[in-house]
């Protein structure tokens, strides 16, 4: 039994995560950002923002600029860049799926992104891994 894939799908990753300031922030290289399915470059790039601020233990509101590039066999390999925020939604316009949040992305072209970074503010040490401790824990501590 074959799984037909729709045609329109498109797979996108992550190529550049920076801060409101135009500094970059600290995102796995390549390998770790993940590959985002979606219709277009707006989905994935929501998809993509969203797995940054929950990787980062971002609560609440979370912005950055976030750049993907389109990884499709047979795609150009173009390169979007918007500006991202998420904040919490109110409670009387509740989600159908219980989303908490709501995310607005702006695209913005490269020359916005480049801003000049006066001083990083990168924290030492490495990101957070994919899977918690929590997990780890219970995953080694079967009986």
């Amino acid at each position: 039994m074959s799984h037909k894939r729709s045609q329109s799908n498109r797979h996108f990753t992550i190529s550049g995560a920076y801060h409101t300031d135009g500094c970059p922030t600290k995102f796995k290289g390549k390998s770790g950002t993940g590959r985002f399915t979606s219709r277009d470059a707006y989905g994935s790039a929501q998809k993509a923002f969203s797995s940054l601020c929950q990787r980062k233990n971002i609560s609440g509101r979370c912005s950055m600029y976030v750049s993907i590039r389109e990884t499709t066999r047979d795609g150009k390999g173009k390169e979007y860049s918007y500006l991202a925020r998420r904040h919490l939604r109110n409670p009387d316009e509740i989600s159908p799926f219980g989303h908490k949040y709501k995310i607005k992305l702006q695209s913005i072209s490269e020359e916005e992104l480049r801003k000049t970074c006066k001083k990083s503010h990168k924290s030492p040490g490495r990101m957070k891994a994919k899977t918690s401790k929590l997990l780890t824990k219970r995953r080694f501590n079967k009986k």
